[in-house]
């Protein structure tokens, strides 16, 4: 890595620890830093879930504040390390950390925000993207090397990419089995590094799935996670238009770059185009450029959880996503990348699949594919060189980016800095009130506390993790006043 390279990544941490020293412990954090995480540790997860090593990471965090705010900012930097990596040969380090610290507050606050939703769901997408980036330099024609050594290595990286969430051990099985059938049948033989990887996989998910939490969803007495099969044709047409919504829809920040960069493909590389296959980019590149518009307008008057206003806004997004796939498909074909950004575009679908019919299905859960769509607007990017160049390799681009990214991580730490204070205040507050033997205490909401999960408890049970955690008496009783807006 270069010298100026190098010192991006460590400017990177340095905030990124920062952050994660602001952002305090909240709902299930302290359960797991509690008696509960001792307990849960002491069975081995068994009845609670498959997801040993994003459990140990909570564990690990939980316990130790100075490994907490080290861990986190360590894979937050990985994770655009590697996304670099995936991407063209001009630098993306800020461009990624505008994608991570501009999306929506919903999907932000449950994963960077929360260090159980971290521990899960930003530590599963970095360690598969890790894999990811091997398969793209194999997909790009780059000859690894290849022997016992790596392909140990890729064993444990495959096992460990199966023991963080469910989702993601279905996606890394598909993942694997693609590159081995792929190699299998462009070069003839299976390598041993793919093979590795195929094995740890399959290691993990069956270590993952042995767990006696899976029988119950089965059976339909797990105590947070169900399978919908009431109604299940209607509700998979519910659910899809969900998903929709959450992993398109709600995202202008994909919506807006991908209508661009697709009518930038189809300026540069329409001429090496012709008959049908021209005529259906022209038709799809339209209907992209019409529709995303349209569908972002309509979207702020769609009622919620429906997948757009009316009959007609859901076919015209319906239309579009399939002008994506169709037109994309025709100019990364053209241009030799067909399985590089056909990879991508399923790779958004695939982690967000198993939620047509597993429950709970909350927005967390799909920042894995939003990352993947950051991931095909890279490789989008290489069909069109020459503007590309032009704009992103721009000194003023790249100032503005570096300052527009390292302002929204300075932006983040002070308002999480100022729950933290407040947090900690309200704490203080609660302790003392204990200490002169008061019966109960009635405590404020938090300003802002809508950047954090659940920081403000409800139920008897989250105060009781709250009291463990914390020391104070496990009697005295905790209300929160509510607000008359409320």
């Amino acid at each position: 890595m270069k010298i100026e390279k190098r010192k991006k990544y460590i400017a990177l941490f340095a905030v990124f620890m920062l952050l994660f020293i602001a952002i305090p412990y909240c709902d299930d954090d302290l359960r797991w830093g509690g008696t509960d995480g001792v307990q849960r540790l002491a069975t081995w997860f068994d009845g609670y879930g498959g997801r040993y090593l994003g459990y140990l990471f909570i564990l690990l965090m939980t316990r130790f504040y100075a490994a907490k705010a080290i861990l986190q900012a360590a894979v937050l930097t990985a994770l655009v390390y590697v996304l670099d990596g995936i991407a063209y040969e001009k630098d993306t380090e800020y461009i990624t950390v505008i994608f991570l610290f501009f999306m929506p507050l919903w999907m932000f606050k449950d994963t960077i925000g929360w260090t159980s939703g971290f521990a899960n769901y930003i530590t599963s997408i970095t360690f598969t993207l890790v894999y990811v980036r091997y398969v793209y330099a194999r997909l790009d024609g780059t000859d690894t090397e290849d022997g016992p050594l790596p392909a140990l290595a890729f064993l444990l990286l495959g096992c460990a990419n199966a023991l963080i969430v469910e989702h993601f051990t279905l996606y890394n099985l598909c993942l694997a089995v693609f590159m081995v059938v792929y190699t299998l049948i462009c070069e003839k033989k299976v390598r041993l590094k793919e093979a590795g990887y195929l094995l740890g996989v399959i290691t993990g998910a069956f270590l993952m799935f042995s767990n006696s939490t899976y029988r119950q969803v089965a059976s339909g007495d797990d105590f947070y996670r169900s399978v919908d099969t009431s109604n299940l044709a209607a509700s998979i047409v519910r659910r899809i238009g969900m998903i929709i919504n959450i992993c398109y829809l709600e995202l202008p920040l994909v919506v807006i770059p991908m209508t661009v960069i697709i009518y930038l493909i189809w300026k540069e590389r329409r001429k090496e185009l012709a008959g049908t296959a021209r005529t259906v980019a022209d038709i799809g590149t339209h209907i992209i450029c019409f529709g995303n518009p349209v569908i972002l307008l309509a979207d702020m008057t769609r009622e919620p959880d429906h997948s757009a206003k009316n009959i007609g806004t859901l076919m015209l997004l319906v239309l579009v996503l399939i002008a994506i796939v169709v037109t994309v498909g025709i100019f990364a074909y053209s241009a030799g990348r067909f399985w590089q950004c056909m990879g991508a575009l399923v790779s958004v679908a695939v982690p967000a699949a198993p939620f047509v019919v597993v429950s709970p299905m909350t927005k967390r859960c799909f920042v894995g594919s939003y990352i993947f769509w950051l991931v095909l607007l890279y490789q989008m990017l290489v069909l069109i060189p020459d503007a590309r160049d032009r704009f992103l390799g721009s000194r003023v681009v790249r100032k503005y980016t570096k300052a527009i990214a390292f302002l929204a991580v300075v932006f983040y730490i002070g308002i999480y800095g100022s729950i933290h204070a407040h947090d900690h205040a309200r704490l203080e507050y609660i302790r003392s009130e204990a200490e002169k033997g008061a019966s109960s205490v009635t405590i404020e909401h938090l300003a802002n506390e809508n950047f954090v999960h659940d920081i403000t408890l409800d139920g008897a049970y989250q105060w009781v993790g709250y009291k463990d955690f914390y020391g104070i008496d496990p009697d005295i009783e905790i209300l929160v006043r509510e607000s008359e807006d409320d």
